[in-house]
């Protein structure tokens, strides 16, 4: 958006594709000029107003040839080996034989960047300049301030001291977003992620979120959809950790080695409750103010294992003594993308879940 604005571009943009919304809001956001293609409209209008182009074509051609047809200039972000959009493209490239389309070279990602620059397009490549590091400890745990550096996980292994709230990724907007707010963040917000080396996805950007923000948002993530809940576990860290198992009809793990643990004395000051276990129809013989609190006991799945608490509001572990509060995450490089902006104690796990092993 930035180049484009430079070079005085119009966006060009099919309307109704996946990418629609967010170049919409980017070309908004920085203030570029776009039109959005029509392909074959239904009442066979041609273009009616400055930023939408109603194209009636007597092929049956999709909107993306006619989009890569028509366009001054081509960039190619990510083409799939093989797809519809790699024969457009070439038909693109046979078609006008200039410098127009270029195509990303993205090391270690299959794509149909070779073919295409075989057949005439210009490869282009984005440089990044080296960062200096940050060093940290060595160690188990990396501490920020004067809080001093201890090495003890014994924490881990404690049985009712800690509960513990571990992060996952998060798809789409996050818990309280809105999608104007969730393609601003992806826009603007994503700068600054790069630029402390967070990924821009997974469980370290949901824990970074947590900890730049010093709040963890309550969300329905229950067995009722109806109850935002903030969830933590009273079961040992090591624990939970070493008997985690990847649920492939989610596609995720239950546990991830990132989160937060808090003590459990402070937690009760905040307001958390354990879970009420029963059956489905004890539910309504609850109080109000305690629906949030039930799950029922499963039948394929004991959930009275995990042992579970549950806040009805967001937690904000700003208002807990700084020792009642700790972070935790398999390794030091990970954490010192954190150290700048954390001033919880961090405790390492080791790159290894398994590495922290309950005692026998």
């Amino acid at each position: 958006m930035l180049d484009l604005r430079h070079s005085e571009s119009t966006l060009v943009v099919a309307a109704g594709s996946a990418i629609d919304p967010l170049a919409t809001r980017a070309a908004e956001l920085f203030h570029v000029p776009i039109i959005r293609l029509v392909v074959n409209p239904e009442d066979g209008s041609a273009c009616d107003h400055s930023d939408v182009c109603r194209i009636q074509s007597t092929e049956p051609l999709s909107r993306d040839a006619v989009l890569i047809g028509i366009a001054d200039r081509v960039d190619a972000v990510y083409v799939r080996p093989g797809g519809k959009i790699e024969t457009n493209l070439k038909a693109r490239i046979a078609a006008l034989r200039d410098t127009s389309t270029r195509v990303a070279v993205i090391a270690d990602v299959p794509s149909a960047a070779p073919e295409l620059i075989a057949d005439g397009a210009i490869g282009w490549y984005l440089t990044r300049p080296e960062r200096a590091t940050s060093k940290t400890h060595d160690g188990v745990s990396i501490v920020r301030g004067d809080h001093g550096t201890n090495n003890d996980i014994a924490w881990t292994r404690s049985d009712g001291q800690w509960l513990t709230h571990t992060t996952r990724g998060c798809d789409g907007p996050w818990p309280g977003q809105t999608d104007h707010q969730y393609q601003d963040e992806l826009l603007l917000n994503r700068i600054a992620d790069s630029a402390s080396r967070i990924p821009s996805s997974g469980p370290l950007l949901t824990l970074a979120r947590i900890v730049r923000s010093g709040v963890i948002v309550a969300n329905a993530i229950t067995s009722s959809k109806k109850y935002p809940v903030v969830c933590f576990s009273e079961v040992p860290l090591a624990d939970r950790l070493h008997k985690r198992k990847y649920r492939s009809h989610l596609g995720r793990w239950d546990d991830e080695p990132y989160g937060v643990a808090i003590r459990l004395d402070a937690a009760k000051q905040l307001g958390l409750k354990p879970v009420i276990y029963g059956d489905p129809k004890q539910r309504n013989q609850l109080a109000a103010e305690d629906q949030f609190r039930f799950q029922a006991k499963g039948k394929t799945f004991d959930w009275t294992r995990e042992r579970e608490w549950r806040s009805d509001r967001s937690v904000d572990l700003r208002e807990l003594d700084l020792r009642d509060v700790r972070i935790f995450l398999p390794s030091a490089e990970e954490a010192a993308m954190l150290r700048p902006i954390a001033d919880w104690e961090i405790t390492l796990l080791g790159d290894d879940a398994a590495a922290i092993q309950p005692e026998t």
